[in-house]
């Protein structure tokens, strides 16, 4: 939902930027931290100018949170008059790119007039409805995969959530079968506040527990820019297998989801499945 407009006149009252608690997302950027989407990273566009309240842009489609509180003005100027504002945590809609680094705006569906872009965190819609299923090709056999959406879950000190996911696999491998669920998310927002549309996609295999609250853990970068995922870190060494693709190319947010869960089971090692075998028999699975 977006955030409430809050006009010079009259006064919408609306409610201020959220406070989010929960879970934490590794490498995230500090709260607060003013960032750019030079490119606008993977929001619609078309190279077409257009007129928007008088003033020449570029088509620009994207939804976008507020880093701090901003006036909204009549014109792509600091000097232009103020007609609204937003505050800190607000989601807005971006329409197009204005002059220098002016965003033009629309809420209630009117054009309403311009902000200025360093404020603005992009964000991507990560929300699937419809069951995401596939065939992964691994070492010594397959695994099939089917992932469903769950909800969406605050990021502890972020603007942005993390769109949670549960993976149903069933692999086989070397003659064994391997059955299990794992949880799986996207951050909907820059996995670094950095000024592209770089997201973090994350998954874990509870069964492989190192200590308590401590579980094996594959991490992947999605580039929805550049049109790519690639495989970050695992938390344990060993269950990584050198040489193997580290990369596809994905553009969209499904078809990351896809490609995270390929390159993840690609990437897992004899000794991952080696292990993951005894702790499915110690559990009775």
């Amino acid at each position: 939902m977006y955030g409430a407009l809050h006009l010079v006149t009259p006064i919408l009252r609306g409610g201020v930027g959220a406070t989010f608690a929960g879970r934490c997302v590794y490498c995230l950027c500090t709260a607060g931290v003013l960032v750019f989407f030079a490119a606008f990273g993977a929001a619609a566009q078309d190279k077409s100018e257009k007129t928007f309240l008088g003033q020449t842009v570029t088509p620009l489609a994207g939804t976008y949170v507020v880093t701090k509180d901003l006036n909204v003005r009549g014109e792509p100027d600091t000097n232009g008059k103020k007609v609204g504002s937003f505050r800190e945590g607000d989601r807005v809609r971006v329409v197009g790119k204005a002059k220098g680094s002016w965003l033009a705006v629309r809420a209630d569906g009117k054009d309403l007039g311009f902000v200025y872009g360093p404020v603005l965190m992009p964000l991507i819609d990560a929300v699937i409805n419809e069951p995401l299923t596939g065939t992964a090709t691994i070492t010594g056999g397959t695994c099939a995969y089917r992932a469903v959406f769950e909800g969406e879950s605050p990021i502890e000190g972020q603007m942005f959530n993390s769109v949670d996911y549960r993976a149903m696999l069933e692999c086989r491998r070397d003659g064994k079968s391997f059955a299990f669920e794992m949880p799986l998310f996207i951050t909907e927002g820059p996995y670094n506040g950095g000024v592209k549309s770089v997201h973090q996609i994350g998954m874990d295999v509870l069964e492989l527990a190192q200590e308590y609250e401590r579980v094996f853990s594959t991490n992947l970068l999605y580039d929805a820019e550049k049109g790519e995922v690639r495989l970050d870190t695992v938390s344990v060494d060993k269950y990584l297998t050198a040489g193997k693709v580290r990369s596809m190319p994905a553009r969209t947010v499904s078809s990351a989801l896809a490609a995270a869960i390929t390159l993840a089971v690609q990437s897992w090692s004899p000794a991952f499945w080696s292990d993951f075998a005894k702790a499915l028999r110690g559990s009775g699975g």
